[in-house]
Parts: C-alpha cells; sequence; structure tokens
C-alpha cells in the first residue's frame, strides 16, 4: 500500500508540475495524454532551438526595419537556390554575401546549423558559379570589343588625317640597288651617331668607300652634313669623326623644328584618299616644296666663302632646301629626295659631274615608271621639268647632258633604269608658257585618272588630265 501510496503521490506532482510549466510557458499546446516517458525527448531540444530561432529572425527583422539593405539580405537568405546559369544568381550572391553572422550571434541548434551549413554551400556555388559566369561573359566580351576597338581603329585611320613620323632609316629600293650591305651598314651607324649627338663610328667599309657611305648618309638624313664637319677626309683608321657646329641642346631644337617643317610637307600627302596614284601624290609634294623655293645665287658668289664654316655647311646642304626653301641644284635635289622618301616613293638623288657642268636632281618611280624630276629648274612652282625621260635630258631644253654622266653616285642611272617621259608633254608646254610664275594646283576628283586643275595669274583655270 506504501509503495502504492509513494508512486500515485509522485505521478500526481509530476503531473501538477508539468500542468504549470504549460500553463505558465502560455504556449496554448493542447496536452494529449499517454505514456508518460521520464527520459531526454529530442522534440523538446528541437522546441527549444526551434523557439531561440524564432527569436533570433525576430530580431533579424526588427534591425532589417532599420536598415533596408539588411532586409534585402535577410530575404534574400531566406530564398531558395537559384539554379546555375540563371539571371537572379549575381542579385542572391550580392544579397547573401552582405548577411554575414556575426561572432556573437546565439548558437543554434544542429538543424539550424545545418540549414546554415546548407545556407553557405549554396552560397558559396552560387558565389562560384556567378564568378564563373561573370568571367566567361568577360571573355566572350572580349573579342566583341577587340573587333569594335580594331574596327573603330581602322575608321579613324580612315577619315582622320594620317600621323608621321621621320624615320631616317627608310631606304628606298634604289638606293639598295647599288649600294653594298656594308656601305649601308656605315651610312645607318653613322646616322644613329649624328642623332644622338655622338663625334665619331667605327666603319667596316674600305677607305675608297667613304664617299658612298657619306652619300647614303645625306640622303636619308640632311641634319648630318648641315652641322658637322663631315667629309670623305673624316674617315681614318676605320673611324669616322667630326665635329659639331652647335651645342647639343641646340642641335636637339634644330632636330625638333626640322621635323615639323618635313611633317607639314608629308601629312598632307599621305592624308589623300587611297584613290590618287603616285603620280598625281608626287605632283602635289613637289609643287608644295617647289613653290616656295628660289635659287641661292648667294652660294656661287664670292661672298659666300667670307662666311664661317658652320654658315657654309648649314646655308649649303639639303636641310636648307627644306626649311629655308633656298639653295642651289644640290641642296634642292637633296631637299626634294629626301622628301619623297620620307613619303614613301622609290627616289634617289642624281649628279652630273663635269668639267663642263655640275647640276642634281631626282630620279623617281611613279605608278611603276621611272622618270626625272627637276626641282631646281621648276622653282617658283613650274611644272617644266617634271616628268622628263633620260633622253629629254639630253637636248637643249633638258639641259643638254650626257647620259654617261647621270649618276647616283658612281652607279649610272639610265644603264639600269628605263627612264621615260609619262605623259607630261601638254603639261610641259604649258608650264613653261608661264615660266617664272607660281601656279596654283589642285587635283579634280571623279575623273579617272584625276586631273590637274591650274589657277593662272588671271585667275582663269586650266585642267589638264594626268598622265
Amino acid at each position: 500500500m506504501k509503495t502504492r501510496f509513494r508512486m500515485i503521490r509522485r505521478l500526481a506532482a509530476f503531473g501538477a508540475a508539468l500542468f504549470l510549466t504549460l500553463q505558465l510557458g502560455g504556449c496554448g499546446w493542447i496536452f494529449m495524454p499517454g505514456p508518460v516517458i521520464i527520459t531526454e525527448d529530442p522534440s523538446a531540444e528541437a522546441i527549444s532551438s526551434e523557439s531561440s530561432l524564432s527569436a533570433s529572425t525576430e530580431a533579424s527583422l526588427s534591425e532589417s526595419s532599420a536598415d533596408p539593405g539588411t532586409s534585402a539580405a535577410s530575404e534574400a537568405s531566406s530564398a531558395p537556390e537559384t539554379p546555375s546559369g540563371t539571371e537572379d544568381a549575381s542579385s542572391d550572391v550580392t544579397a547573401s554575401s552582405e548577411d554575414t553572422p556575426t561572432a556573437d550571434a546565439p548558437a543554434e541548434s544542429t538543424e539550424s546549423g545545418e540549414a546554415a551549413e546548407s545556407a553557405e554551400n549554396a552560397e558559396t556555388t552560387a558565389t562560384v558559379e556567378t564568378t564563373e559566369t561573370a568571367e566567361a561573359a568577360a571573355s566572350a566580351e572580349t573579342p566583341e570589343t577587340a573587333e569594335t576597338s580594331e574596327g573603330g581603329e581602322t575608321a579613324e585611320s580612315s577619315e582622320a588625317p594620317a600621323s608621321f613620323t621621320v624615320d631616317y632609316f627608310r631606304t628606298p629600293a634604289i638606293l639598295r640597288d647599288f649600294s653594298a650591305q656594308t656601305a649601308l651598314v656605315d651610312a645607318y651607324n653613322l646616322i644613329e651617331a649624328c642623332l644622338n649627338y655622338r663625334t665619331s663610328s667605327p666603319a667596316v667599309s674600305a677607305p675608297e668607300d667613304a664617299g658612298l657611305v657619306l652619300y647614303l648618309a645625306d640622303t636619308l638624313c640632311p641634319l648630318l652634313k648641315a652641322f658637322t664637319n663631315i667629309s670623305e677626309e673624316s674617315f681614318s683608321g676605320g673611324t669616322f669623326s667630326w665635329e659639331f657646329y652647335v651645342s647639343k641642346m641646340e642641335f636637339a631644337l634644330i632636330r625638333t623644328e626640322f621635323e615639323k617643317q618635313v611633317a607639314s610637307y608629308i601629312e598632307p600627302v599621305l592624308a589623300l584618299s587611297g584613290d590618287y596614284r603616285e603620280t598625281e601624290r608626287a605632283l602635289l609634294l613637289y609643287h608644295a616644296y617647289t613653290a616656295p623655293a628660289s635659287y641661292n645665287y648667294d652660294i656661287l658668289s664670292g661672298t659666300f666663302k667670307t662666311r664661317t664654316e658652320a654658315e657654309q655647311h648649314r646655308i649649303h646642304s639639303a636641310y636648307a632646301g627644306i626649311v629655308d626653301h633656298k639653295g642651289v641644284c644640290h641642296d634642292l635635289a637633296g631637299g626634294m629626295t629626301f622628301l619623297f622618301i620620307q613619303a614613301g616613293f622609290n627616289a634617289g638623288r642624281v649628279s652630273v659631274i663635269t668639267k663642263e657642268d655640275e647640276h642634281s636632281w631626282t630620279l623617281i618611280e611613279l605608278d611603276g615608271r621611272y622618270t626625272f624630276v627637276d626641282a631646281t629648274w621648276d622653282v617658283g612652282g613650274s611644272f617644266s621639268y617634271f616628268g622628263t625621260s633620260a633622253a629629254g635630258r639630253t637636248t637643249q631644253v633638258g639641259g643638254s647632258f650626257r647620259k654617261d654622266d647621270m649618276n647616283l653616285y658612281r652607279y649610272n642611272a639610265p644603264s639600269h633604269y628605263d627612264i621615260v617621259d609619262p605623259g607630261f608633254k601638254k603639261l610641259h608646254q604649258f608650264s613653261r608658257s608661264y615660266s617664272g610664275t607660281l601656279i596654283d594646283l589642285s587635283i579634280e576628283e571623279g575623273f579617272t585618272p584625276h586631273r590637274l586643275r591650274f589657277t593662272l595669274p588671271d585667275g582663269s583655270r586650266l585642267s589638264i588630265d594626268c598622265p
């Protein structure tokens, strides 16, 4: 009896305690009669954890009401995992990355931990997938961007004026035809030394080729002979040595201004459309050079020798022909040849040196035909000697020169090139009728070939088909 009484009393006490617990908790649960097992119940822990999670959620919601960004983050973290490769992946990742657990967050149950771990895994997966997607998109867009860039550059280069930089090592085929490789290398070394304000340069050429080396260097770089005392006598013991007439700073300024002047001639020619042939481009460059030019008779006078050595070198040079628009035949032909080479033409300076006479002009290749042009005899803007044949230069009008004396240094031009008149007889006749008068030249487009349009002194105009 006592044993039963104790058991009943214990059960009654336990029931009362349980009833009070449920009533005080205020959870509104319905107590279902059944067997009472006085052991640990996992559901109780789950309930406790669930209550804790609910409280944590309420705290998060209260915080998110003050911070809209946190609210978006909470919604994103509770949202279902976005499938890989969809557009929403990036927004989910951004939101969940902002909702990072802090160190003082309450500990969660195993289930909530698993849920959090699952959410983290989903977040990590989405982050990786989104990153890979972005990289793939970037790599996919790169070719299009590059193509657009290339297309833009192409469009810009076809529409904008072509930029130009002087290249003192640009060597036309005509010069290569008669120059040994050793002479070219020595000429390049001379030019490089000059541009870097050095006063010597080693050479491998034989002493008898010193003149050829200087001819090549002077043709490609007019600055060398204009501002130094270099000559064939400068070559000794396998080395060219010279002195500058100007300081290093002065030479740098001179070079800068010279290259600007050269660019002012070349850039308009390079800016012409592809419809212009070499002949038409050369005509425009030739006229731009000869129109302001004049013959420097002072060089032939006795007073020239009274000038300083530095002045003589500068005035009597291809440099002066380009910058000062003055010179004798060697200077004007040298300047014209240099500009043709810089503009991309195949050209070289021809000289006739005899006991009776001395003269210089240019051999140039235009549209597959070799011809002579004489800037000295066309100073003032004439075209009387643009496009003459080797035979034409042997006539009285052409100067009565002998073919055997028309040399590129010591390389006879008529013997190696078929030098013709491309069809400029009408141009020559017209030009000689206005000899010594500046004639404005333009090109009329819309014709095949283009037409040369001249403005005469009286204001009238004349058009001639370009050969």
